[in-house]
């Protein structure tokens, strides 16, 4: 059985960040699940354009609110606590975040992640 405390996570390889949002990896592909779990957030006036090639993706809303825009389309999706958004089909979208509150999420990707990854370029994660 996998037990985690956030607090012994704190620190180290897996409290990843980047410009505007910061993702602590619970469950990466070294726990042999099949799938990954982070406790993202996405800072006010932050925009994250994102693309995952290689995975995919589904966000709960824990707090905060944000807009995700879905990039081909402009259908634009206002999340706030208590929906889930899955861009299902590696969707590029971006992750619009306004007001002074952060953007407050539980994430599962698939395939896991190695657990130290940021966004490259393009908006994605390397394959894992």
């Amino acid at each position: 059985m996998i037990v985690v405390d956030k607090k012994d996570l704190l620190g180290t390889a897996r409290d990843a960040a980047g410009p505007g949002w910061s993702s602590l990896r619970l469950l990466v592909k070294s726990d042999g699940m099949g799938f990954s779990m982070t406790e993202t957030k996405v800072m006010p006036g932050t925009v994250l354009d994102l693309e995952y090639k290689h995975h995919i993706e589904a966000c709960y809303c824990l707090s905060g609110s944000g807009r995700i825009v879905e990039t081909d389309t402009g259908v634009e999706h206002v999340i706030t606590p208590g929906v889930l958004y899955a861009p299902n089909a590696h969707d590029a979208h971006q992750v619009i975040v306004e007001g002074d509150v952060p953007f407050h999420l539980i994430c599962v990707f698939s395939p896991a992640l190695q657990g130290d990854e940021v966004h490259g370029p393009d908006g994605s994660y390397a394959s894992s």
